[in-house]
C-alpha cells in the first residue's frame, strides 16, 4: 500500500472511530485501490484494519489478503502484513470461491485480534450495470452470509460510500499509472485514425485499434494485464453515443460521416477513458462550428477546475459555452465523470453535472466531453482527462490531438 493510500485509510479510522474496526472488501476495483494488486479472476479478498495506539488512535494500517493460488505471485512483495491462498477447483474436487475462501479468510479475521463485539465494513451497493464491461459489480448475499459464519458475533456495516471516498482522490503511483494508459490510448487512436476511410466498416477501425492498444500495453515496461474497449460509432449512429453505452456495428463509414471512436483502457487495472471523432474524407460547416464549440467548452473548463471548486460550475463553464454557440439542446449528457479503478462509471466522484455539489480535490481525476448529438446526422464528442492538483490542474490527455488538421481523414 502506498503512503498516500494510508495516510487516507487512517484519517478514514480516525473519524469514524468505533464505527469501524476493519473493511472487508473483494470488487476487483476496491482491491486494487486498497492494495495495489489486480485480482485477474476478480475472487480476491482484502482485509483493511487500523492498528492503534494505547489511546485508540490510528498509527498505521494493516492489510491482509486471501487470494486465489494462482494469483499468489501477483501480489507484491510487501503489499499485505499476511497473504492466504485457496483453490477452488483440483483434480479432485470442485468448490466455489465462498466455500474456498472460507477457512484463510476466517484465519486472517482472526489474525486480527479483535476481541468482544467488532464492527465489519462490507460492499453492499446496488449498482445496476454488467461487470463484464465496467468492472462495477457487487458482491451477492452469499458473501454477506459468509462473514456472518465467519464472525457470528460481530456487526457488519455497508462501507460502499467510504471505499467510493477514497477511490476518489489518487496517490501519485496511481497518477502514474493512469499516465501509462494514457500513453498507450494515444496509439489507439493513431491506428484507429489510419484505418478510417470510406467503405471500411466500424467494426474494421475497432479491430485495428484493439490490435494497437494491445501490442502498445504489452510493450509498455511493468504491464501485465491489458484491457482495451473499443466503441465505434459513424454517420447517424453516432447521434446515439450520448447513451449510457456505445456499440460498435459492422456500418459502413462514407464520406463525410463523422466517425466517434471511444475507448477504455487499463493497463494493470488503472484506466484512462477518452473520446475522439474523426471526419471521413471532409468536414461540415456544422461539424466544424461544432467542434469549435466542444473545444472552447473544454478550455473554458479548464479555467475553473481547481481544488476547491463546486462540480456544476465546472459544467456550467462548458456548457455556457455550448449553449452560446448554438448547440446547447445538443449536449445531452453532464460534462464528466471520475474514473481510474473502472473503465467506466459515470457515478464515479467527481461528477460534473449542472445538478452536482460535489467539490473537486486535489488529486481527483475525471474527464471532460463536452459534445453534440444531432439525430439523423451524426455525433462528435470530445473527451479528454483532468487530474486535479492542489495548485490547478494537469491535463492527462494533452498528447492526443483534438485539431480539425488531425481529426479529418483522408486515407
Amino acid at each position: 500500500m502506498n503512503n498516500k493510500r494510508a495516510e487516507h485509510l487512517k484519517t478514514l479510522f480516525a473519524h469514524h472511530g468505533a464505527d469501524y474496526h476493519a473493511i472487508i472488501s473483494r470488487t476487483p476495483q476496491s482491491v486494487l485501490m486498497l492494495s495495489g494488486y489486480q485480482p485477474i479472476l476478480g475472487n480476491s479478498f482484502c482485509v483493511v484494519s487500523p492498528k492503534r495506539d494505547g489511546n485508540g488512535h490510528p498509527i498505521d494500517i494493516e492489510l491482509r489478503l486471501a487470494v486465489p493460488k494462482d494469483e499468489e505471485d501477483l501480489v507484491p512483495p510487501g503489499t499485505a502484513l499476511e497473504v492466504k491462498t485457496f483453490t477452488v477447483e483440483t483434480m479432485h474436487s470442485i468448490s466455489s470461491t465462498t466455500e474456498a475462501v472460507r477457512e484463510p479468510l476466517g484465519e486472517l479475521l482472526l489474525s486480527l485480534g479483535i476481541d468482544g463485539e467488532a464492527v465489519f465494513g462490507y460492499e453492499g451497493a446496488d449498482e445496476p450495470i454488467a461487470t463484464g464491461y465496467t468492472q462495477v459489480g457487487v458482491p451477492g448475499p452469499e458473501t454477506l452470509d459468509l462473514l456472518h459464519s465467519l464472525r457470528p458475533g460481530d456487526f457488519f456495516r455497508n462501507a460502499t460510500e467510504i471505499l467510493n471516498e477514497l477511490a476518489a482522490i489518487k496517490a501519485d503511483e496511481e497518477l502514474a499509472a493512469i499516465r501509462q494508459s494514457e500513453a498507450v490510448a494515444y496509439q489507439g487512436f493513431a491506428a484507429a485514425r489510419e484505418a478510417i476511410r470510406v467503405g471500411a466498416t466500424e467494426a474494421d477501425v475497432a479491430a485495428a485499434t484493439y490490435a494497437a492498444l494491445l501490442r502498445a500495453g504489452y510493450a509498455t515496461p511493468g504491464a501485465h494485464h491489458v484491457q482495451p474497449h473499443v466503441h465505434v460509432m459513424a454517420g447517424p449512429r453516432a447521434a446515439l453515443a450520448y447513451r449510457a453505452f456505445n456499440l460498435t456495428s459492422n456500418a459502413t463509414i462514407h464520406a463525410g460521416d463523422t466517425v466517434t471512436v471511444q475507448m477504455e483502457i487499463a493497463l494493470n487495472g488503472y484506466w484512462a477513458e477518452l473520446t475522439r471523432t474523426f471526419f471521413a474524407g471532409s468536414i461540415s460547416e456544422e461539424w466544424r462550428k461544432a467542434h469549435q464549440a466542444c473545444m472552447a467548452a473544454q478550455d473554458a473548463a479548464l479555467k475553473v477546475i481547481c481544488d476547491g471548486v463546486e462540480a456544476c460550475d465546472v459544467d456550467n463553464a462548458a456548457r455556457s459555452v455550448m449553449r452560446q454557440a448554438g448547440f446547447g439542446p445538443f449536449f445531452k449528457h453532464g460534462l464528466g465523470h471520475g474514473f481510474g479503478f473502472q473503465a467506466i462509471n459515470h457515478a464515479a466522484t467527481p461528477v460534473l453535472h449542472p445538478a452536482s455539489h460535489t467539490i473537486l480535490r486535489a488529486g481527483m481525476v475525471h474527464n471532460m466531453e463536452p459534445a453534440v448529438y444531432i439525430d439523423g446526422k451524426g455525433g462528435l464528442r470530445l473527451n479528454d482527462n483532468v487530474a486535479v492538483l492542489p495548485d490547478g490542474h494537469e491535463l492527462l490527455s494533452s498528447r492526443l490531438p483534438r485539431d480539425i488538421d488531425w481529426l479529418v481523414v483522408n486515407n
